[in-house]
């Protein structure tokens, strides 16, 4: 049987680089070795960012005018990840899996009024099984 998975980790500054570099795939040596680089071309945006996570970071903290200091170790965003299993995509296909990642994307921008202004970047990832 399959679930649906649902990740939220917590980010500071430094993790969010990495996360960024990570996610767009903006290095050639993957410590995941389940990611199969000739397949990145197949990843998708729901939302595509303009520039890295930081610099949008703090687009949006000087758009929205927040004050006071963000020390090394303080958490400035989330990362959530939706997925399942292997089996669950091949069974829904891939008309219902876009589906799936559309309707998760829906779920995180309402989520306590959120919005989707407040999301930096949306990526559908392509792994290797």
């Amino acid at each position: 049987m399959s679930y649906a998975i649902v990740r939220n980790e917590k980010l500071t500054r430094n993790e969010a680089k990495g996360r960024y570099v990570h996610n767009e795939r903006k290095t050639r040596g993957h410590t995941n070795k389940d990611i199969d680089s000739t397949r990145t071309y197949l990843n998708y945006y729901l939302k595509n960012n303009e520039l890295s996570y930081i610099k949008e970071f703090d687009k949006l903290k000087e758009e929205n005018k927040l004050q006071g200091y963000i020390k090394s170790n303080s958490i400035i965003m989330c990362e959530m990840i939706f997925t399942s299993d292997k089996e669950f995509f091949e069974r829904i296909g891939e008309e219902e899996t876009k589906r799936y990642f559309e309707e998760s994307y829906k779920f995180v921008c309402n989520y306590k009024n959120l919005g989707e202004e407040n999301i930096i970047s949306a990526v559908v990832q392509h792994y290797h099984f």
